[in-house]
Formats: structure tokens, sequence, C-alpha cells
């Protein structure tokens, strides 16, 4: 059995690329449906969150379209779930280095907290305010 194996992993941890859409019509997806993460970012659960409150925002608009609510929430969020995604998947290799000169350079740059995961430079994904979303431009 272990013969017909091309890829062995140590986790069973599965993402995919970011989905071009998220919405057809009056349907649309949230999550992991849309945006599956590794957890390296602990911010799969998070997203979801992120995307109830975009899309409650976006629906209760007075005199919304769904359809076009739909598609504003799917703008506003596709952007930042799949930065979340890549750095999730840097994640997985930075953080389980297996000893040896990378790691060793890897822990000392973590030493100084000027990186670009350091606590400073990760601020935005604390500090983000996912009901609000930008009013869609009124086309005249």
């Amino acid at each position: 059995m272990l013969s017909a194996v091309d890829e062995t992993y140590v986790w069973a941890l599965f993402d995919r690329a970011p989905l071009p859409r998220w919405s057809v019509g009056r349907v649309t997806l949230l999550g992991d449906a849309c945006h599956p993460m590794l957890p390296f970012m602990a911010q799969g659960a998070a997203q979801a969150i992120e995307d109830g409150a975009a899309l409650a925002t976006c629906l209760a608009e007075p005199g919304a379209d769904p359809v076009a609510a739909l598609v504003r929430y799917q703008r506003a969020r596709l952007p930042r779930t799949a930065r979340m995604q890549a750095l999730s998947a840097d994640n997985k290799i930075r953080f389980h280095l297996p000893d040896g000169p990378e790691q060793r350079d890897r822990d000392a740059r973590m030493a100084t907290s000027r990186t670009d995961w350091s606590n400073e430079a990760v601020a935005w994904i604390y500090r983000h305010d996912a009901s609000a979303v930008e009013p869609e431009a009124v086309a005249s």
C-alpha cells in the first residue's frame, strides 16, 4: 500500500489557492467553504466570523439588492482572506524548519521583533473591523 503513495505529509492538512469568486446569483460561500487555510496564523475560525459580519453589513444595507450585496461582500473579503491564506502557507514552512542554519537564522530574526510576522507587522489582522464594509460606488 505504501509503495502506491506518491507523497506523504507530516500532517493531514490541506488548503487550496484562493477562489476567483464566492458568489453566484443569490448564493454565496463563507469560511472554509471559500477560503480554507492552514492553521499557522490561527485565523480560520476568525476569518469565518469576519465573513459573517461583513455579509450581514452588506445584506443590511437599506434597499440592498441581494445579488449586489453578495458581490460587495465578496469584493470586500476576498483580498484579506487570500492574504491570510498566503501567510498561513508561508508559516507552515517558516515555523517547522529542521534544526540547522535556516532555523537559527529564523530564530535570530524573530528575536529582533522586526520581521514580517512581528506583532507590529501583523497588527492589521487584529485591528480589522469586518463590519466596516465600504459602500459600493453608485454609478451615475
